[in-house]
């Protein structure tokens, strides 16, 4: 991962990863393969990354760690009694002060080694000051962050709870109530960084049969729909970067034990990445602090419903009409906050009905629909866009690129300028990291590109539909009509 500034400023970089490497295989119980080691990947942005000294088959072992060796909220010395009012807050709030418990036990906590070599400082959207996140521009990322409402909600509950325990989270350099709470927000961003980075949900049920977690398609960990399942910080898995489908191994369960594997042949040499899916670069940067060309396939551009309320007009609506119409839509589970634009296959002719989710073309349609019959026209066929629809869309897109205070153009020219520059972290202009800002630049240029497409893609459908109203054999009216014969429901969105 990008961010791997070691904890400990005293000791050499890899002075800690040998530290690190003694104490784990030194636990009761670890197994590690000859052919993985650590590398120092620094000068690739990666920080520490696995590696294969010799040539890895599928499905072989490249280490295990014993459930006793992760780190979560059962294994920490932590007094469990301290933890029970954090008992409803999911699994997050009890695991942060866990992290910051065992953090602040410097040489006496088991997991020493493993903090000296994760990162304290980091560069996931939580960290930049606010001359950085304007480089972001108009990027939807910028309200997902929610560093003010974390603070809000720890200041109401883990602040308060670590503060009657002053034993237990000694904070020497701290000596007012003021000081020590702006140290543990601190720490809690530093152990809230770490788990949205480093930490692995794992299945409650240790006698799962091995079977089953192998049959799981999607996830390494099936979340159990009555019990949320725990999480945990798994020393070395961790160690392991991730760049979109090079990944070729995958953490399996196995009674008693956590089995990192491979799942394709890795020749010597070859880097050994996890699976994070399928993020844009903006959850990869929101998220992990980083940025690689490959996740460039993943890239999405959301587009808010207020934005769509305001160029159809409807934002300040009182119509009945419309009110009732978006009840409905509320009911069919068609409104969000936002709607997801993905960026069209490379080498593939999209057309405009598959560029775009079915429920937001079903929320064009409600509004372009100016009947007073309610939601009567709402079961219209995802793949009959009007002309009207495709107007309206395209204007809605046009205003999307102008919300961006700089042109795509703009972009790409400053981009070929930063190439030729460099990117050294060391210059720092007006506050900003470079490589902060550099980041922030192809992210926003990822999302022009897909503005830009779906723009492109819209118009030549306008353009074709248009040609066909025109046409010997047909009309404006008898075409609509034709349009509405069939009923496709479109995908159900998950809000978020």
């Amino acid at each position: 991962m990008g961010d791997t500034v070691g904890p400990s400023a005293s000791l050499d970089f890899d002075q800690t990863t040998s530290r690190f490497l003694a104490w784990f295989t030194s636990a009761d119980g670890t197994r590690i393969s000859p052919k993985v080691e650590l590398k120092d990947l620094r000068a690739q942005n990666a920080g520490r990354g696995a590696v294969a000294k010799n040539d890895i088959v599928e499905d072989e072992e490249l280490f295990a760690i014993p459930r006793s060796l992760v780190l979560t909220t059962t294994t920490s010395s932590i007094v469990p009694s301290l933890l029970e009012p954090l008992e409803d807050m999911g699994a997050w709030p009890p695991l942060i002060v866990t992290i910051i418990y065992e953090y602040l036990r410097h040489e006496q906590s088991p997991w020493y080694p493993y903090f000296q070599v994760l990162p304290t400082t980091f560069d996931s959207l939580m960290f930049w000051n606010q001359q950085e996140l304007e480089e972001l521009q108009a990027s939807a990322v910028v309200d997902k962050i929610g560093k003010r409402s974390a603070e809000e909600s720890w200041k109401s509950s883990i602040i308060p709870l670590m503060l009657q325990h002053p034993d237990s989270f000694p904070l020497a350099s701290a000596t007012t109530e003021a000081e020590k709470t702006a140290k543990l927000i601190e720490l809690a961003h530093m152990a809230g960084s770490l788990l949205m980075a480093y930490a692995f949900d794992i299945d409650r049920d240790e006698n799962k049969n091995e079977n089953d977690d192998e049959a799981s398609e999607d996830h390494d960990w099936e979340e159990d729909d009555e019990a949320e399942p725990l999480k945990g910080m798994v020393p070395l898995a961790d160690m392991l970067n991730a760049d979109a489908d090079r990944n070729n191994a995958r953490l399996y369960q196995e009674t008693g034990y956590l089995v990192m594997k491979a799942t394709k042949p890795i020749s010597q040499g070859e880097q050994i990445f996890n699976d994070y899916g399928p993020l844009p670069r903006s959850d990869l940067l929101r998220m992990y602090g980083y940025l690689t060309d490959n996740y460039a396939q993943y890239d999405v551009v959301e587009i808010s419903y207020d934005l769509l309320l305001e160029v159809s007009g409807r934002k300040t609506s009182h119509d009945p009409a419309w009110i009732q119409k978006e009840e409905q839509l509320e009911e069919l589970g068609l409104l969000d906050d936002g709607y997801a634009i993905t960026r069209a296959e490379q080498g593939l002719s999209t057309t405009l009905p598959d560029a775009i989710p079915g429920e937001l073309h079903m929320l064009l349609r409600a509004l372009c629909t100016h009947d007073k019959n309610g939601g009567a026209n709402l079961k219209k066929p995802k793949d009959s866009i009007t002309v009207e629809e495709a107007a309206l869309l395209q204007s809605i897109l046009t205003k999307r690129i102008t919300e961006y205070s700089t042109s795509y153009e703009a972009d790409q020219a400053l981009w070929a300028s930063l190439n030729q520059t460099g990117f050294d972290d060391a210059d720092i202009a007006a506050g900003k990291s470079l490589r902060r800002c550099s980041m922030a630049l192809q992210v926003r240029m990822g999302e022009k590109e897909i503005l830009h497409q779906l723009l492109s893609i819209c118009q030549e459908h306008i353009k074709q539909k248009s040609e066909e109203l025109r046409g010997p054999n047909s009309n404006g009216f008898s075409k609509r009509k034709h349009d509405g014969d069939t009923n496709t429901q479109p995908k159900k969105v998950a809000r978020r």
